[in-house]
């Protein structure tokens, strides 16, 4: 779903300096960060990339507990 900015929005947005813009919801004090859509994509590009290696690490750590339990 996409939003549209209001002018006030729009306004704030076009006079913001190097810092992204917060929108704060009124009813849950929930503070949310508008960022332009290709650096959101970049960031969670990294943050899958670094949940793909928690996972690796995670099952290379398994079996390395599992390999230790062996018999020779």
């Amino acid at each position: 779903m996409d939003i549209q900015l209001t002018p006030q929005q729009q306004q704030a947005l076009d006079t913001q300096e190097n810092s992204p813009l917060r929108a704060i919801d009124p009813r849950t004090h929930t503070a949310y960060v508008l960022v332009p859509e290709g650096d959101y994509e970049a960031i969670r590009e990294l943050f899958e990339d670094e949940r793909r290696r928690q996972a690796i690490h995670t099952v290379a750590l398994r079996n390395a507990a599992g390999r230790m339990n062996d018999e020779p």
